[in-house]
């Protein structure tokens, strides 16, 4: 799975993910609310996507 394009510094970039994550960003992007992202090794991939808490 991929995840929507994000910025990356002054680029973006799609990043590979698994479905546990994709479903947090699909209702977080419905919710309008944002997300941290871990990324993986190499920041090749996003592991794991929370909500920020304010």
């Amino acid at each position: 799975m991929q995840l929507p394009t994000s910025e990356m510094g002054n680029s973006q970039q799609a990043l590979p993910t698994n479905y546990e994550v994709y479903r947090q960003v699909v209702k977080a992007y419905a919710q309008k609310t944002p997300l941290q992202l871990t990324l993986g090794v190499n920041d090749n991939s996003v592991e794991k996507a929370e909500p920020v808490s304010k």
